[in-house]
């Protein structure tokens, strides 16, 4: 599995950064957050995988900003919202 992320790593970049980009037009909080997490996990994971030590500290801060991103959205409400 590893060989094949990998080899595919430009398409797997390609994706994580375009859930990135679609997550800043996103008005709900909860889409917002489940894109942009996604997003910067794939890159996480790329980094990993090809053992980037800087690029995982970035983007383990990136995660961490986005909780508190998150948290100061939704005004420290932090429950799901009744149509789910």
């Amino acid at each position: 599995m590893k060989e094949l992320i990998l080899k595919r790593e430009r398409i797997f970049h390609f994706l994580s950064l375009g859930l990135v980009a679609v997550s800043l037009f996103l008005k709900d909080p909860f889409q917002k957050m489940s894109l942009l997490v996604l997003g910067i996990l794939g890159l996480l994971l790329l980094s990993v995988l090809k053992k980037q030590k800087i690029l995982i500290i970035i983007y383990v801060v990136l995660l961490i900003s986005a909780g508190i991103f998150f948290y100061y959205m939704t005004g420290g409400k932090v429950t799901l919202p009744k149509a789910l």
